[in-house]
């Protein structure tokens, strides 16, 4: 064991164009780095050695380690260029996949995503404090904390407390070209523009990995017609005149959908698309171009979630919480 904890605290997440069109809250740096210093109180008081941190403008992790002062846990910051893009959060994640025993990730999909494509086996445990928040867990950072140190001190080993998630991978001609943890929606945009997506009328065809009616984002839509959580299957869609529907596809926006078709998906089959050429959002975000022949497919090589509960429970019953 490395005996090291990384954490990803994006300081973008919570902010983006959902604030002015839809009714979304903001998730303000101050409040991760109030989450950071809930993290870092754990980590110490647990016997975590280190924690590797990403650079970022707004300074959150400096800004929890200048609130708490003195600490007893060497708190590094990996040497990167930043960009204040996601290149920082893929930069960090490729780093510390080697070099952390688990990474905390603070943030939404979008985040979570660009550290899927990069994390490989690595544990993580995905804070939610994004828009859509259907892949990380709303969970208090004193609880992450804890699971997070029981796999770094080595208390419980990540095969007993990890999942593989579910990911939806897009081929554009028979290659790989971009993955989605969440949702893959192919738009009539032609930008990338603002990223969100909140515009029903530019939904032309949607694979979903999860789909629950109580989700906010597109994975809602699909949780109507037929829910999905994480057993091995998926869901896609096609828009157009058909049967009508109602979904919260933003916060506090609740708006009529038209769905031409829906079929479910098995693991691993592959569905060819209607669209030769289409801006994909994934995860809520305008990301990606693509054209010719375009396919989707579900897979289990998503990242490796800790199991929170599980960890703790599992650490509990071997005394990491006990006084000698």
């Amino acid at each position: 064991m490395k005996n090291t904890i990384g954490i990803i605290a994006n300081p973008q997440s919570g902010r983006d164009i959902r604030r002015l069109i839809a009714h979304a809250s903001v998730f303000d740096n101050m409040e991760k780095a109030s989450i950071v210093e809930r993290l870092l109180t754990i980590f110490e008081e647990l016997g975590v050695k280190k924690v590797l941190a990403m650079p970022d403008g707004f300074g959150i992790v400096n800004t929890a380690l200048y609130s708490l002062g003195r600490i007893n846990i060497n708190v590094e910051f990996i040497q990167m260029k930043t960009w204040s893009t996601w290149e920082d959060t893929y930069e960090a994640a490729k780093i510390m996949k080697d070099e952390c025993d688990v990474i905390v990730v603070i943030g939404g999909d979008g985040t979570n995503r660009i550290v899927a494509k990069v994390v490989d086996n690595t544990p993580v445990v995905p804070i939610s404090t994004g828009t859509n928040n259907v892949f990380p867990y709303m969970i208090e950072a004193t609880v992450a904390a804890e699971a997070a140190a029981s796999i770094a001190l080595g208390v419980v080993s990540k095969d007993e407390i990890t999942h593989k998630t579910k990911r939806i991978e897009l081929l554009e001609n028979g290659i790989l070209k971009d993955i989605a943890l969440i949702d893959a929606a192919a738009t009539t945009y032609s930008f990338v523009g603002a990223r969100a997506v909140w515009e029903p009328e530019s939904l032309l065809e949607l694979v979903l990995s999860r789909a629950l009616p109580s989700n906010i984002g597109l994975s809602s839509i699909g949780g109507i017609l037929k829910e999905i959580d994480d057993e091995d299957m998926g869901i896609y869609i096609e828009f157009g005149e058909g049967k009508k529907i109602k979904a919260p596809i933003s916060p506090g926006v609740l708006r009529e959908i038209k769905v031409k078709d829906f079929k479910v998906i098995a693991l691993g089959e592959e569905i060819k698309l209607k669209s030769s050429s289409s801006m994909f959002a994934l995860d809520g975000e305008r990301e990606v171009d693509l054209r010719g022949e375009i396919k989707a497919r579900i897979t289990r090589e998503g990242p490796a979630v800790v199991e929170y509960r599980k960890a703790i429970e599992i650490a509990s019953k071997r005394g990491l919480f006990k006084i000698n």
